[in-house]
C-alpha cells in the first residue's frame, strides 16, 4: 500500500496529515489554507503518462487570509492518478441551472484516507481516485 507524497505543504504537523486532512493546513511558504472558506471551481483531468488531475479552489474575497490576498486560488495537482469513480448528479446540475444562487462549487467532503485514496463530493460531483503524488500551490485568479 503506497502513501501519497505531498509537495508544497509544510512537513511538520501543520501540513497534510491523515489526522488533520485536507481542509486546513500550511503551505511550505507559510500560508495558512482553510479549504472550508473556498469554493471548488475547476477540475482538469489529463489521461497522459502519468495521468494528472488538477482541482482548483477559490477564496471568497471576504474570507481570504491576508497572506493569500494576491494569490486566492489554491490548486491541488495530483500525479499518477487512477480514477475509481466519477459521477455527476443530474439533479444538482438541474438545480444549478434553475437557481442562479445554487452553490455548484460547494464541497460536502474532500477526504484523504492516509494512504493514496481521495474522495471529493460536491453539490454536483462525486470523484474517487488514487494518486501517488500531490502538489499544492497558490496563484492569482
Amino acid at each position: 500500500m503506497s502513501v501519497t507524497e505531498f509537495a508544497g505543504v509544510t512537513k511538520d504537523n501543520r501540513g497534510i496529515t491523515s489526522n488533520g486532512g485536507l481542509y486546513e493546513f500550511w503551505t511550505d511558504e507559510g500560508a495558512h489554507i482553510y479549504l472550508h472558506d473556498t469554493d471548488f471551481r475547476r477540475l482538469a483531468y489529463e489521461p497522459g503518462r502519468p495521468p494528472t488531475l488538477e482541482l482548483e479552489f477559490l477564496y471568497d474575497s471576504q474570507w481570504t487570509p491576508p497572506e493569500l490576498s494576491k494569490t486566492p486560488v489554491v490548486v491541488f495537482r495530483f500525479e499518477d492518478v487512477r480514477l475509481v469513480e466519477w459521477h455527476e448528479d443530474q439533479e444538482g446540475h438541474d438545480c444549478v441551472n434553475a437557481n442562479p444562487d445554487a452553490p455548484p462549487g460547494q464541497v460536502r467532503q474532500f477526504a484523504w484516507d492516509g494512504t493514496d485514496l481521495f474522495t471529493l463530493d460536491t453539490f454536483i460531483l462525486r470523484l474517487i481516485f488514487h494518486a501517488r503524488r500531490a502538489e499544492v500551490t497558490v496563484r492569482t485568479k
